[in-house]
């Protein structure tokens, strides 16, 4: 496997060839974008800069039949936080990369000419994009299948990433060829714009240059986990992450008006179950899967009262924050907003975040979708004084309207769980290195990291500082395999990873061995952010979670900020 290496200035492309005794050699994914962050980016350079780089990279299991495991990780200092971030996304191209060779893209200096990169069986080319200049991402994805197949692999920026809006996403095209799904959160779509890059498109190869040491081995490993998958998670594939909507609600967990409720009177109305009976009767699709090789297939297909495609995969997050957090209580309108945001190229978790802001502010009405359609579709796509504003973040916009209740930590707005209510899932927005992001230990309802730990009630503080540790040490080892974390974060999975990672690369590692690989990633990002300026004193939520309590559950929250800044002073 390679390392590409694109110097976007002056069209120079080298290749790195990873090595058996080479340091990234069992980095993949998160873990290779925040190495070479760690080791090549100055901590204190402008994210838009010329210093910084941005690196696309798959899993080290990314080429095999491993469930759930052809997802791209995309990293790079944040626009957004400042700080080393990751933000990983299925579709098609993870798997197509890792089938030429390719471990990871690193993209170098800036270039104000729009450019495309291809990449075909002949090798790698840097192509003039100015054609593209403008395009939103569902044109764009359409004009380059037409002209390279049906079967090519994209990651693009929309209008947002041109205009460098630092809550800017990096798309991918799904299986069935939408744009939809998306690196999004961190704002590494703008950093791809400073880049100049407006799409890489990937045809796939002949022949796959994936090497396997054991395929017998490595499948009686796989195939069961899989069935095991596809047969414990049928809920979720029917109904996908919709389902939470209903179920947060009733935890009082919704972020809801900006995070001054947690459960929202009509929830009935944007339900997983409502979804679910739209998309039926419509006669979209349910059950799809993100990512070749996904198992669970949580997916949806979502059409307009006439079968028009309106977006793929309306999930948990979007709809709560777009939704709830608006008091936008039509599906449709949700719909449609997934759409724009796709096409422009932004993160529905900060927009969400974002537009919350800006109502709890009286700039537009509560529950106003039109307002909010015109917002993405005429003042971000045209890059409006308007626009700028609210495609740069939950917490500029809250700093320029000077507001009191600003959800974010490290500068990204909070996703959809209220950390008063889910107290574990709020030690991860505070402490991980990654900003308010929920994807970086999980610790949801239901979730815990070893199936013989009490980790406490939901609600309290007992046991959550251990839920969350061990989630996000378990979660990056599953970023840095490529795999979905919806396969489970565990310890027990962990020696499921290891007889994996053993068969394919012909190693003898322990489950200890993978584990530390975890924790020495985390060690990697903490360092780099330290040096960046984000020091353990950041670890806190805002104030507002503490003073106010949530509705109707009374809850706050109450870990101290000494707590938390300690949380990470036993990761050996």
């Amino acid at each position: 496997m390679h390392i590409v290496r694109i110097n976007v200035k002056t069209h120079k492309i080298n290749y790195e060839e990873i090595l058996n005794d080479s340091k990234h050699f069992l980095l993949g994914a998160r873990g290779l974008t925040s190495q070479i962050v760690h080791d090549e980016v100055p901590p204190r350079c402008d994210p838009l800069g010329p210093e910084n780089k941005l690196i696309l990279a798959n899993g080290i299991l990314t080429g095999s039949p491993f469930p759930n495991s052809a997802r791209t990780s995309v990293g790079s200092k944040s626009p957004l936080t400042k700080g080393i971030k990751e933000a990983n996304v299925g579709g098609r191209p993870s798997l197509m990369l890792a089938k030429h060779g390719i471990r990871a893209l690193v993209f170098e200096d800036i270039s104000s000419d729009l450019k495309m990169l291809l990449i075909n069986e002949k090798g790698i080319e840097l192509l003039p994009g100015t054609e593209y200049k403008g395009l939103g991402n569902y044109e764009l994805h359409q004009i380059l299948r037409g002209k390279y197949g049906e079967n090519i692999g994209i990651y693009s920026i929309g209008p947002a990433g041109e205009h460098k809006m630092i809550s800017a996403s990096v798309a991918a095209n799904d299986l069935e060829g939408y744009p939809s799904r998306h690196a999004a959160r961190g704002g590494l779509g703008a950093v791809m714009g400073s880049k100049g890059i407006k799409a890489i498109v990937i045809l796939p190869p002949k022949e796959s240059k994936v090497k396997m040491h054991d395929l017998k081995k490595f499948r009686e490993v796989s195939t069961p986990f899989a069935k095991e998958l596809a047969n414990t998670k049928k809920v979720f594939s029917t109904f996908g992450t919709a389902l939470m909507m209903r179920i947060m609600s009733e935890h009082q967990g919704i972020p809801t008006k900006n995070f001054r409720m947690g459960s929202f009177d009509k929830i009935s109305n944007i339900s997983g179950e409502k979804l679910h009976d739209l998309v039926i009767a419509r006669g979209g699709k349910k059950n799809l899967a993100c990512s070749p090789y996904c198992v669970i297939k949580c997916s949806n297909f979502v059409v307009d009262a006439n079968g028009n495609h309106i977006t793929s995969s309306l999930e948990y997050e979007t709809m709560c924050l777009n939704g709830t957090n608006l008091l936008i209580d039509d599906l449709d309108s949700l719909a449609k907003i997934d759409h724009f945001c796709d096409d422009v190229g932004v993160d529905t978790i900060e927009f969400g975040g974002t537009i919350g802001v800006a109502m709890d502010c009286g700039k537009i009405p509560w529950g106003d979708a039109n307002s909010v359609f015109n917002i993405l579709d005429k003042e971000i796509r045209e890059n409006t004084d308007v626009g700028r504003l609210y495609g740069n973040g939950v917490k500029n916009i809250g700093e320029k309207l000077n507001a009191q209740r600003i959800p974010e930590v490290k500068g990204q707005g909070i996703s959809a769980y209220d950390p008063r209510v889910f107290k574990g899932m709020g030690v991860t927005y505070a402490t991980s290195p990654m900003g308010a992001d929920h994807t970086s230990g999980a610790a949801i309802a239901g979730r815990v990291a070893s199936q013989t730990k009490d980790y406490g009630e939901l609600t309290k503080n007992e046991g959550k500082f251990e839920l969350s540790f061990e989630l996000q040490v378990y979660t990056t080892i599953l970023d840095s395999m490529g795999c979905c974390y919806f396969i489970g974060p565990s310890y027990e999975n962990m020696e499921i990873v290891t007889a994996a990672i053993n068969a394919m690369y012909n190693l003898d590692l322990s489950r200890e061995d993978v584990i530390n690989i975890g924790k020495q990633i985390l060690k990697t990002e903490l360092t780099f952010n330290e040096k960046a300026g984000i020091s353990k004193n950041t670890n806190d939520v805002p104030d507002f979670f503490k003073l106010e309590p949530s509705e109707p559950s009374g809850l706050k929250f109450t870990f101290s900020r000494e707590e938390l800044q300690d949380f990470w002073e036993n990761l050996d």
